[in-house]
């Protein structure tokens, strides 16, 4: 693995894993946060409703003009207190000092009376504050303000609760949030390792798969045992690796057709070429051979053409020069032209349209020739001696046909769906390079229209060129 580079795995850690933990990181402490203001505000409620009835009976049986109650009924009214089992009332002076308690912690509180300094402002006279006894325990501190007539601060009533089981209940809960968030980050974790290696180890063998495909070995295959996405990924790799090895077998065959398909006319060209030099005073053999060497090379130049205009399809940079012409003129030249041919192989060649009519289209003329040109030159070379192929033409408002249908050989049920692929050839017998009906496909959809081939084995070939009538047309 390269250095610095950033795996599934770490991004998975960082992006999904390290959010998630945080998330229920911060969900666990508002939780905690929640149980321990709970308990606290329960107990805060508790003394506070207990101290506020303490206060009501504290005016109903005392002079609170009387500024010797401390001395003389404080301790009275705190052995009266009826809750001093389970908290402790104490009796502070105007100063804030401790003038009796009920001591039902059997220590004072040594730390902090921030209760009494926060009641002596406070609008409802009450104040709290968590402080400790002197045995270290917790506990929860409420005082109130007592106030004469004249509304003179002569003193307080302090209420003293102890928080110990309130800490204890709040670390046992803390405990099983925290165990309980713990399991789930491991479990997570866990499962998450588990579903990124699962999504890994196929895309690492896939990828030391398609490291070897990109070699030029196209027998590998994927195994894959899921549905899921990886699954039809594999499949799909493997599909197209068998149409690589398709292609590359075609490719091969392409290679080796055209060579042959070049080398017959050079052989040609150079063997009449080295027979009209040695000849002498032959007329007829000079012009039969200056005709073969004007025909061979007729045949090089529309090669090259042909796979000029492959390698320009390939590349997207097919030009169309798109004007109006008569297609009936150019759809009779080809005919005329492979009616000689059709005869001197001993075939037939007819024709169904009329020839002085005019049908418009506008496209690239000598792009759509070299279309008619191909078909033409297929069907007769795909026909036997004697058969005959026939050239129509139809058109309605919109469109119009010419097809071609001949009588040979046909074409299987299993190479029809390839014959206007690059480099398929049906028959490998038959002359040809096996990319005219690719590019003249590719021809015929860039004018808007449909190249139809329909075959049988041993009942021939229709091919149909479907282009769109130039309706500005005059009528």
């Amino acid at each position: 693995m390269e250095k610095g580079r950033k795996t599934i795995k770490s991004r998975w850690i960082k992006n999904i894993l390290a959010v998630t933990i945080a998330v229920l990181i911060a969900l666990a402490l508002t939780i905690l946060y929640s149980v321990y203001t709970r308990y606290i505000t329960t107990a805060e409620l508790t003394v506070r409703a207990r101290l506020s009835s303490t206060v009501d009976n504290f005016f109903s049986y005392y002079n609170t003009n009387d500024e010797n109650f401390f001395a003389l009924g404080a301790n009275d009214f705190v052995e009266n207190f009826a809750y001093k089992d389970i908290m402790e009332l104490l009796v502070l002076d105007k100063n804030g000092e401790t003038v009796v308690s009920s001591n039902a912690f059997g220590a004072s509180v040594t730390s902090g009376n921030e209760d009494y300094s926060e009641a002596l402002v406070s609008y409802n006279c009450t104040g709290k504050s968590v402080c400790k006894t002197v045995d270290g325990e917790r506990v929860l501190a409420l005082s109130y303000i007592l106030r004469n007539d004249t509304g003179e601060n002569y003193g307080a009533l302090r209420y003293l609760v102890s928080l110990e089981d309130a800490y204890k209940q709040f670390f046992y809960i803390s405990l099983l949030v925290i165990l309980f968030f713990g399991l789930i980050i491991t479990l997570l974790s866990i499962s998450g390792r588990y579903f990124v290696s699962s999504i890994v180890r196929p895309l690492e063998k896939i990828n030391s798969i398609t490291k070897v495909i990109a070699r030029g070995d196209f027998s590998v295959r994927l195994n894959s045992d899921t549905d899921d996405e990886i699954g039809e990924l594999s499949e799909s790799i493997n599909e197209m690796t068998s149409r690589l090895k398709e292609a590359e077998a075609m490719k091969n065959d392409f290679i080796s057709t055209v060579s042959h398909e070049i080398r017959t006319p050079l052989t040609a060209i150079k063997g009449w070429g080295e027979t009209l030099k040695n000849i002498n005073n032959n007329p007829d053999l000079t012009s039969k051979g200056l005709d073969i060497i004007i025909s061979e090379t007729e045949r090089l130049s529309d090669m090259v053409e042909e796979l000029l205009d492959f390698s320009r399809m390939q590349n997207g940079n097919m030009k169309f020069n798109f004007e109006a012409f008569n297609i009936v003129e150019v759809l009779d030249e080809v005919y005329l032209t492979y009616k000689q041919k059709a005869e001197t192989e001993n075939k037939q060649l007819t024709k169904f349209y009329d020839s002085e009519s005019c049908l418009l289209i506008k496209g690239d003329e000598g792009k759509i020739r070299q279309v008619l040109i191909n078909i033409a030159d297929n069907a007769i070379k795909y026909s036997d001696e004697s058969s005959c192929i026939k050239i129509g033409l139809e058109r309605n408002e919109k469109y119009v046909t010419i097809y071609f249908i001949d009588n040979g050989r046909g074409i299987s049920e299993k190479d029809l769906p390839h014959i206007k692929e690059k480099f398929y050839k049906a028959d490998n017998t038959v002359r040809g390079t096996g990319i005219g009906l690719a590019v003249a496909d590719e021809i015929i959809k860039q004018h808007n229209g449909n190249l139809n081939i329909r075959s049988k084995i041993g009942e021939g070939t229709v091919a149909e060129i479907v282009l769109p009538v130039w309706l500005t047309e005059e009528k």
